[in-house]
């Protein structure tokens, strides 16, 4: 018996030496690559790209899988055009819009690292990614301020001028919720994600001016939140901001019905 664990216990040291080791002499950019689709990508991707992450069951349509198992459709795909979904989004390059932008959010380098990570999930044969030492991608993300409470202020009394108006903009602001992917990770009455938080309350959480701020610019808050910035004209981060307020489900499960004259003001 003893000579039996002699025999397996340094095997499994060659085992798991060997994993150590793919890892030891990974590309640096395919490395980064891994660990930004760990963090950012996993919970609709799945652990190993395969469109089966936790928040995958709650999409119409579910992710994408990856690594070609059912179809071959990533191979067939340049490497710009891979880019381009992760920097635009789904809806940026005429996709569904469930698969966010992350352009705002990424460096260039980042980006194109994910791209060289997604290469490893599927064979591929083609160009591989190049980083150009002499004309490297940018590597800082940009940083933009954070919006100022006086700005949701002045573009909900410019904006919001009457009742109708303002029953308009919650429509608008529905509408909003789906075209930018939102209910891909927020639920909202039972319906949509489950990565971020369940907004079925928000218009009793959150006051509106802090609605709009986040959803402007969500980085500003939390630099290394989840959520993109998805960057979004003023009007429909209002319009958008106008519906999540009218969100007040009781916790029992019934839904106050919200003020209209206290939705959108800086004193609800």
């Amino acid at each position: 018996m003893k000579k039996l664990q002699f025999v397996l216990i340094p095997a499994v040291i060659l085992i798991i030496g060997g994993v150590a080791f793919s890892f030891l002499f990974e590309d640096k950019h395919v490395a980064k690559g891994r660990k930004i689709f760990s963090r950012y990508c996993t919970p609709c991707h799945g652990d190993s790209g395969e469109g089966d992450g936790y928040n995958s069951k709650n999409l119409d349509p579910h992710a994408r899988d990856l690594t070609d198992k059912s179809e071959k459709y990533m191979v067939k795909l340049t490497n710009q055009e891979i880019y381009e979904v992760i920097e635009k989004g789904g809806r940026g390059v005429e996709l569904a819009p469930i698969m966010p932008s992350w352009g705002k959010h990424f460096s260039e380098e980042e980006m194109w690292s994910l791209v060289a990570y997604i290469r490893t999930l599927h064979k591929y044969k083609g160009e591989p990614v190049k980083f150009d030492k002499d004309k490297p991608y940018q590597t800082a993300r940009s940083r933009t301020p954070p919006i100022q409470e006086a700005e949701f202020v002045s573009l909900a009394e410019t904006t919001v001028t009457d009742d109708e108006v303002r029953q308009d903009m919650i429509e608008k602001g529905k509408e909003a919720f789906d075209d930018y992917g939102c209910i891909a990770c927020h639920r909202i009455k039972g319906e949509g994600g489950v990565l971020g938080p369940d907004l079925s309350r928000v218009g009793f959480m959150l006051q509106p001016q802090f609605i709009y701020r986040w959803v402007r610019n969500p980085l500003s808050f939390k630099p290394h939140t989840r959520m993109p910035n998805l960057e979004l004209p003023d009007e429909d981060a209002l319009a958008v901001t106008l519906y999540l307020s009218t969100q007040k489900e009781s916790p029992e499960g019934g839904v106050k019905q919200a003020d209209p004259k206290q939705e959108g003001s800086d004193k609800s």
